[in-house]
């Protein structure tokens, strides 16, 4: 079978979700299995058994140790989670009485689904899950902030427990790289009168997830960009800069080998830097010891404050030091 195109299925996803979450149906049969659970709420079946261990689901259980999910109860949990059913499936049929308010997956569930994916290494699953997300939010920021930055953080805590190996949370983040260079496509133009913002990560730093969030946060605040890679000298950033004639500079820094040399290299790259030049750094490598020893022009912790920085800015950067440096 040949394979789907994928630019063409981010963006019928993110067009028809919407319209596919206004489906409502009810159960005509007395209960239902995880599997029919899952395939009607649109998630992950794991996520369903994990929803009735906890409780969230009412639960019996057959004769030979299967979780069944009575009728009343997954009706229950629909109005409790305000959750509603968002795929057919047999013995499901629209009801002409219920008059019920359409809703959407909650971003709790739909973040547990992604970190799932992420951790099985279901790229389809993962790509789905984000463009359902996506046409909820309608934002790169928050959508960085909120979903993708959660749940990493959900596999970072399954690796503290011993759940996930280091190569698991490594082939999610390229994953989810390869998902967010599709999304780059949903983000309109910016007019070609607008500003340029230019960066990458510094030597020693291989993440790309972070400088690919960036660059979609700032398209989308009407900011043209050209993100430079990853493991970046800084004197060669500084060869960009003198190239392309940015208004912005974004470094975003998720490891540093050495961070006093870093410290350093910056101050020459800084100081050479045209005045009108704004500097955005980021990252948690940069550390509360470290930061007082840099200069910049704003320092974001997340992808919000970001998108609200890059919005607001206006002519030229002060040079400046941390008062408590």
């Amino acid at each position: 079978m040949a394979a789907l195109d994928t630019h063409t299925t981010i963006d019928q996803t993110v067009q028809s979700v919407r319209t596919s979450l206004h489906k409502t149906c009810k159960i005509v049969s007395e209960h239902l299995s995880t599997k029919q659970a899952a395939e009607a709420l649109g998630v992950s079946e794991s996520s369903v058994k994990r929803w009735c261990d906890r409780g969230a689901i009412p639960t019996t259980r057959t004769l030979g140790g299967h979780r069944r999910i009575p009728l009343d109860g997954f009706l229950e949990y629909l109005k409790q989670s305000n959750r509603e059913v968002v795929v057919p499936i047999p013995g499901l049929h629209t009801p002409t009485e219920a008059g019920n308010q359409s809703t959407q997956p909650s971003m709790e569930s739909l973040q547990a689904d992604f970190a799932d994916a992420l951790e099985k290494g279901d790229e389809d699953a993962c790509k789905h899950t984000l463009a359902v997300a996506y046409s909820i939010l309608h934002n790169f920021s928050v959508l960085a902030d909120d979903f993708i930055a959660s749940a990493f953080h959900l596999i970072g805590e399954r690796w503290d427990c011993g759940e996930v190996e280091i190569y698991q949370e490594r082939r999610g983040c390229e994953i989810c790289s390869r998902a967010l260079h599709d999304f780059r496509r949903l983000v309109p133009q910016p007019p070609e009168n607008a500003p340029l913002a230019i960066g990458g990560t510094p030597a020693g730093d291989n993440y790309s997830l972070p400088s690919q969030l960036v660059e979609l946060v700032l398209r989308e605040c009407s900011w043209q960009t050209m993100n430079l890679g990853c493991n970046l000298p800084l004197e060669t950033v500084l060869a960009a800069v003198e190239q392309h004639k940015p208004k912005m500079v974004w470094l975003s820094a998720s490891h540093l080998d050495d961070p006093q040399k870093f410290a350093s290299e910056y101050a020459k790259f800084f100081n050479a830097l045209p005045r009108s030049v704004l500097v955005v750094l980021g990252g948690r490598a940069l550390s509360d010891e470290l930061r007082p020893q840099l200069q910049y022009t704003g320092f974001c912790d997340n992808m919000q404050q970001l998108a609200a920085f890059a919005s607001a800015l206006h002519g030229t950067r002060p040079a400046f030091r941390n008062s408590d440096n």
